[in-house]
């Protein structure tokens, strides 16, 4: 089904009157990858809110013990300074200490 001038095409779905054409892979990335852009969103969507619901006290002052928590894996400048970001919320803070790229 090859026309001079033209260049064979893999598996053709469906040939138009106006000389377009669909390759039935490269449809189906397509559509792959836009499912998958929806299933990404969809994932951040449940983390942001998950990490809203982790919003447990928005006190700002620091419990030493809290210091002490945090300063296992990092100097106590650190682990303050990232007990301040996070307004006192340990949770978020070592999640913020413990992300993936940080160092």
């Amino acid at each position: 089904m090859a026309s001079a001038g033209r260049v064979p095409q893999g598996e053709v779905i469906m040939d138009f009157a106006d000389g377009g054409s669909y390759v039935k892979n490269k449809l189906e990335d397509s559509a792959l990858n836009l499912e998958r852009r929806k299933i990404k969103r969809e994932e951040g969507a449940k983390a942001a809110k998950a990490l809203e619901s982790l919003d447990v006290k928005p006190a700002e002052e620091m419990k030493g013990a809290d210091v002490d928590l945090i300063e296992l894996g990092v100097s106590k400048e650190e682990a303050q300074a990232a007990l301040r970001a996070e307004k006192g919320d340990v949770v978020k803070a070592l999640v913020q200490l413990t992300a993936p790229g940080r160092r």
